[in-house]
């Protein structure tokens, strides 16, 4: 039961529901008072030592069921299929060829009884270890060890050795009956150990591609996944900041401190590093085709807001606006969908929109600014703008590009990326959330 029941702390974990050491101590302390006779009574009792909250509860109950009901062979065999088979017990010989465990397995489950399946099932699961399943590519493999352990290859020989008997319809319904519920085991315990909610898997997949193949059902996910990133960048940045900030020792101050020390360095000082103020000014194309990109771009930016220094941040596709108080003054999600739909309206004019960021910010750029623009380069064949960019690259410190096109696709088209790029200090791939993470990096490491 010890082990049993570690093991189902392990899959409400993977269940993204939190439990804790001293939790895990307090569920046993609570199975060994209520015991296992009543399942519905244990799991109201577990519920209230190991999920904190209604979302939990819900995760917990759920996770509950489908540990508790694992066990294979939860299916009988369509009875209809067997009664239209004529020689319904197992052809004399048959023990010989594939050992008496599985026969007498096959003969009880003939008699309507599946204990022994579900008992061969269980002991050659857990010698392959299948609870150590890590990821979908590994089901397939389990699922031929399990059926392997149970003796499928066997059956196998048997059919060979003799197709034309007449037992041979019955044997490979029984064949495909003990596939079947091998392959279910499988996922039921692939959906426990790995993927409970059965969008882990997908949502890999989506992370590790195109961020505008990103369905919108996975947003949401992927927003928690962009929350996380940014707060280990948050942590990770502050650290350095600590140490860069610092400065270097000051000398006279710190022995004069420690005078009364005999000379131990007990009180140190450092000499105080002047910060001079910078701005950075973020530019995102919203329209079609790069609002995917866009949106966790700027959801990056919300999280970062608060080690970055000051952010001004502009929006457009046929005009350019600025939304920096929609960011600061409302919730994440909300300020996003807002500008996407306020200013992602209309065909891309880089050119109008270089114009409007200049005689918006024309006389806030300096050598301590920093540009941040996200965009595909394509100019739908208006103008340009090349010299208004070549303006802003001169005032400022640094010009950061970020493109979700390769530089083989710079040519084709209406794309002005070739003539964008020679007026920028770096023009950087973003295309998947890892290239946004990388930036992010980047620039926090180009402010501080």
């Amino acid at each position: 039961m010890d082990v049993t029941f570690s093991v189902f702390v392990r899959a409400l974990r993977k269940a993204d529901i939190r439990v804790s050491p001293a939790e895990t101590l307090d569920a046993f302390s609570v199975l060994k008072e209520v015991g296992i006779a009543d399942r519905s009574f244990l799991k109201d009792a577990l519920s209230l030592a190991l999920a904190k909250t209604v979302t939990e509860k819900e995760l917990f109950f759920d996770a509950f069921d489908r540990f508790f009901n694992q066990l294979g062979f939860n299916e009988p065999p369509k009875r209809a299929m067997l009664n239209s088979i004529e020689h319904q017990v197992v052809p004399e010989g048959f023990a010989a060829v594939v050992g008496e465990p599985l026969a007498q397995a096959v003969e009880s489950m003939l008699q309507g009884r599946r204990e022994q399946l579900t008992d061969m099932l269980q002991r050659v699961a857990q010698d392959v270890h299948v609870k150590d399943i890590g990821s979908l590519r590994e089901k397939r493999t389990y699922a031929l060890a399990i059926g392997e352990g149970m003796g499928l290859p066997l059956l196998d020989r048997y059919l060979e050795e003799d197709p034309n008997s007449d037992s041979v319809p019955l044997l490979q319904y029984v064949r495909h009956y003990l596939l079947r519920q091998v392959k279910d085991y499988v996922d039921r315990q692939y959906l426990l150990h790995v993927d409970p909610t059965s969008k882990r898997t997908v949502l890999e997949a989506a992370l590790k591609s195109h961020l505008n193949h990103v369905p919108p059902e996975y947003y949401c996910e992927v927003r928690r996944v962009v929350e996380k990133l940014a707060d280990r960048l948050k942590q990770s940045y502050r650290r350095r900041a600590k140490r860069s900030h610092r400065g270097m020792l000051e000398y006279r101050r710190t022995m004069r401190d420690n005078m009364g020390y005999d000379g131990s360095l007990i009180k140190l000082h450092w000499r105080k590093v002047k910060k001079e103020s910078s701005t950075v000014f973020v530019i995102c194309d919203v329209s079609n085709s790069m609002a995917s990109i866009a949106r966790f771009l700027l959801l990056f930016l919300y999280e970062l807001v608060d080690v970055l220094p000051q952010v001004r941040a502009f929006a457009f596709s046929a005009q350019l606006g600025e939304i920096t108080d929609v960011l600061v003054n409302r919730p994440s999600e909300t300020a996003i969908e807002e500008t996407l739909f306020d200013w992602g309206k209309g065909n891309t004019d880089y050119g109008r929109a270089f114009k409007d960021f200049r005689s918006l910010c024309g006389k806030s750029l300096n050598r301590r600014s920093t540009v941040v623009l996200l965009g595909d380069g394509r100019s739908n064949y208006y103008d340009a703008g090349v010299p208004l960019l070549a303006e802003v690259s001169r005032r400022v410190k640094r010009v950061f590009w970020l493109n979700p096109e390769t530089r083989s696709q710079w040519r084709e088209g209406d794309s002005e990326m070739s003539r964008y790029a020679a007026h920028c200090s770096d023009v950087v791939l973003c295309n998947q959330l890892h290239h946004i993470e990388r930036f992010a990096n980047q620039l926090l490491s180009a402010v501080r």
